[in-house]
C-alpha cells in the first residue's frame, strides 16, 4: 500500500492503490476541502505535488479540463481525481481557519412585533467581486464567499454584533444597546475597522489561489429602528427595519465615489465625536435621500 504524505499536516496514510487523494485524506482525518463534494466541479481540493509525481495516475479528462486555467503549474492536482499508484507527498492549498466564530448575544425580544431601539447598523461589501468571480468556477465562488462570511462572523461576534442579512457578496450587521447610549455606534465602528483589517490579511491567500485580491468597503449609521422577528417558519430572522438601515446601505455605497474604505454618518460623529480619527468628505447626495449629506472617512478609534 503506497504511502501518501499530506502537508502541512504531516500525516501519512497508506493508500489503497487506485483510490483518490481525497478518499485517502478522509480516511486519515486530513481536512482536505471539497466544496463540490468531489465532482471535479471546483478547485478547493487542489494540492501541490511536492514529491513523487509519478505516484499519481495521469489526470483524467474532467480533471485536466478544470486544471487548464492553472496550467502554469504542472504540479497542481485535484484531490478528488488524482488516483494513487505509488508513494507521493502533497500539500493541500485550501486551508480553513481553526477558530470558530464566537457570538454571545441578541436575546429573544419579548414583543412579538419587535421594539424600537437605538442601533448601530453596519453594511459591508466586497468591492470588485463581480469581476473577480467571472474567472472562477461556481463552487470556488461559494468557497470564497463562505470564507468571507466566516471572517465576518468572527469579527462581528467579537464586538457583540449580529449579522442580520447576507446579500450576495455583502452583509448587514446590527449592534444593539448594552452599556451606554453611544456604545452600539462605537462597537459598530470598531467592528468595521477590524473587518477591513481582516480582509487585508486575507488578500495573500486570495492572490495565491486565484491570482487577485479583494477589498471591502464599510458604512456605519446610528439611529432608531424597529428590531424584531421577520418572516415565518425556519426562515424567520431577527432584523431591523427603519430609515437607519436604508441610510447605512447608501453610506457604504458612497465609498466608491470617495475612494474610501469606511464611511460613517453625521449621527455617528455626533455621539462619538473626538473618539474617532475621521476626516469629513465633501457634501454628497445619497440615492433615495433628500438633501446633501456629510460623511466621514474613519481611520481609527482613539483610546
Amino acid at each position: 500500500m503506497p504511502p501518501v504524505r499530506f502537508l502541512p499536516d504531516e500525516i501519512t496514510v497508506d493508500a489503497v492503490p487506485g483510490e483518490t487523494l481525497l478518499q485517502a485524506a478522509r480516511r486519515a482525518g486530513v481536512p482536505l476541502a471539497s466544496a463540490c463534494g468531489g465532482e471535479a466541479a471546483c478547485t478547493t481540493c487542489r494540492v501541490l505535488v511536492v514529491e513523487g509525481e509519478e505516484g499519481l495516475a495521469p489526470p483524467p479528462p474532467d480533471e485536466a479540463a478544470v486544471l487548464v486555467p492553472l496550467a502554469e503549474d504542472a504540479n497542481l492536482r485535484l484531490g478528488c481525481r488524482a488516483r494513487v499508484q505509488g508513494p507521493v507527498t502533497v500539500r493541500r492549498l485550501v486551508i480553513y481557519a481553526d477558530d470558530e466564530a464566537v457570538t454571545a448575544w441578541w436575546k429573544a425580544l419579548p414583543e412579538p412585533m419587535g421594539r424600537e431601539q437605538m442601533v448601530g447598523v453596519l453594511f459591508a461589501d466586497l468591492r470588485g467581486f463581480t469581476a473577480f468571480s467571472e474567472s472562477l468556477l461556481p463552487y470556488d465562488v461559494i468557497h470564497v464567499l463562505n470564507r468571507f462570511y466566516a471572517l465576518a462572523e468572527t469579527v462581528i461576534g467579537r464586538h457583540r454584533g449580529r449579522i442580520a442579512t447576507y446579500m450576495g457578496d455583502g452583509f448587514m450587521a446590527l449592534f444593539g444597546p448594552a452599556d451606554g447610549e453611544d456604545e452600539p455606534a462605537l462597537r459598530a465602528v470598531r467592528a468595521g475597522l477590524d473587518m477591513i483589517a481582516a480582509v487585508g490579511a486575507w488578500k495573500a491567500y486570495l492572490v495565491v489561489l486565484h491570482g487577485r485580491p479583494l477589498e471591502v468597503s464599510v458604512g456605519v449609521h446610528y439611529g432608531p429602528a424597529v428590531v424584531g422577528a421577520l418572516g415565518a417558519g425556519e426562515s424567520r430572522i431577527i432584523t431591523a427595519v427603519g430609515d437607519v438601515v436604508n441610510t447605512a446601505a447608501r453610506i457604504e455605497q458612497a465609498n466608491r465615489s470617495f475612494g474610501t474604505d469606511m464611511l460613517v454618518s453625521e449621527a455617528v460623529m455626533r455621539v462619538l465625536g473626538e473618539r474617532l480619527v475621521a476626516a469629513p468628505q465633501p457634501p454628497t447626495a445619497l440615492p433615495g435621500k433628500r438633501g446633501q449629506h456629510v460623511l466621514y472617512a474613519v481611520e481609527g478609534v482613539r483610546r
